[in-house]
């Protein structure tokens, strides 16, 4: 097991996160699922692993200033090799442009998402850190649902899964909820090693800035029914065993 940093999060993991896994972080749009998923990217990089995040959401420049907020000198740990960013939101604006005058509207979508050049960008990254702790951020798969079959989206998903395995790595993917079809959210947490799952809090002002984190899959182990409270806050994801006052 590896910590992730987190201790309520750590004790609900019973120790931290296994290597080698593919863990799915789930959830509605606006639950915290990026800001958890970099407060991890942060805490595993000061243990030592090599972080790779795909962009996929935001533009890699959005993202860095996320993680910088949590004090972390980005351009140190990218000059030593120990962070990349692979931006796949600029890649497909990139090639909206160069398509989108003279390329019919649905073969855009083929021109854009290129699931051999995700594989191809971050095999280099895996091989040159082959043998050290890795960290892969997948921020997160559902434009990929929405824009090609789901059926390529798993096979993508399925070579990932093997590169966690062959890197020793710890792979993880957000996901929206109430976004793609139920069965696609059903299959994704059966392909997961292990999942977790934010729901935001809804309060009588609007939804709140917290809300409820479960386990729903660890491995092949039973899992409670129990969930835990989380707040955002600007020093990152709070996680307590009872709720805020």
């Amino acid at each position: 097991m590896e910590p992730t940093g987190i201790k309520v999060l750590d004790d609900l993991l019973s120790g931290g996160l296994p290597r080698p896994s593919a863990v799915g972080l789930i959830g509605a749009v606006g639950s915290g699922k990026s800001s958890l998923v970099r407060q991890l990217a942060v805490n595993m990089l000061e243990k030592d692993f090599r972080v790779l995040y795909y962009a996929i959401d935001e533009s890699a420049e959005d993202v860095r200033e996320g993680v910088a907020t949590y004090g972390v000198n980005v351009p140190k740990y990218e000059e030593e090799g120990r962070l990349a960013f692979i931006d796949i939101f600029a890649l497909g604006v990139e090639r909206l442009a160069e398509a989108y005058p003279v390329e019919e509207p649905e073969r855009i979508v083929d021109s854009t998402f290129k699931f051999s050049d995700l594989v191809a960008q971050g095999r280099s990254f895996t091989l040159k850190h082959l043998g050290k702790k890795q960290f892969v951020i997948m921020d997160s798969l559902t434009p990929f649902f929405l824009m090609v079959e789901a059926k390529r989206v798993f096979q993508f998903g399925q070579v990932l899964k093997y590169a966690t395995r062959f890197a020793k790595a710890i792979g993880v993917a957000t996901l929206h909820t109430k976004v793609l079809d139920e069965s696609i959210e059903n299959a994704m947490v059966n392909f997961a090693d292990v999942v977790l799952e934010l729901e935001r809090r809804k309060t009588p002002e609007g939804i709140s800035r917290g809300g409820t984190l479960r386990l729903v899959k660890l491995g092949k182990t039973q899992i409670p029914s129990r969930g835990y409270y989380y707040e955002m806050t600007p020093q990152g994801i709070v996680i307590s065993t009872a709720p805020p006052i």
